[in-house]
């Protein structure tokens, strides 16, 4: 998996692009951690080029939503793709993460 690191208006974005998985979670955490130390007001996670994701992807990001509340800074994705929305929405993640359909409207809210 790769992750692209953009800002925009103090907004940190993250892209990912590719698998999340037990082999690729490890370096999303790390990126996460790194920006939710830093002073951004929101950060985005742009999922439109992540093809995949497993229980170890949805355990990192359960992390980083719950760091991301502790540090009271607020965590957006959008751009699910129809298998990661299918994981998210079995999995109970769509009622606990903000999810949105395009970047224009996750850095509005």
């Amino acid at each position: 998996m790769n992750i692209t690191v953009t800002e925009q208006d103090n907004t940190c974005i993250l892209a990912l692009n590719g698998r999340m998985d037990a082999t690729t979670v490890s370096s999303f955490e790390e990126v996460c951690k790194e920006n939710l130390d830093k002073s951004f007001k929101k950060i985005v996670v742009d999922m439109s080029a992540l093809e995949y994701i497993s229980s170890a992807g949805l355990r990192g990001i359960l992390l980083m939503e719950k760091t991301s509340k502790i540090k009271q800074i607020p965590l957006v994705f959008f751009g699910l793709q129809s298998m990661v929305y299918e994981v998210f929405k079995i999995s109970s993640f769509l009622s606990i993460l903000k999810i949105c359909t395009t970047k224009e409207e996750a850095l509005s809210v």
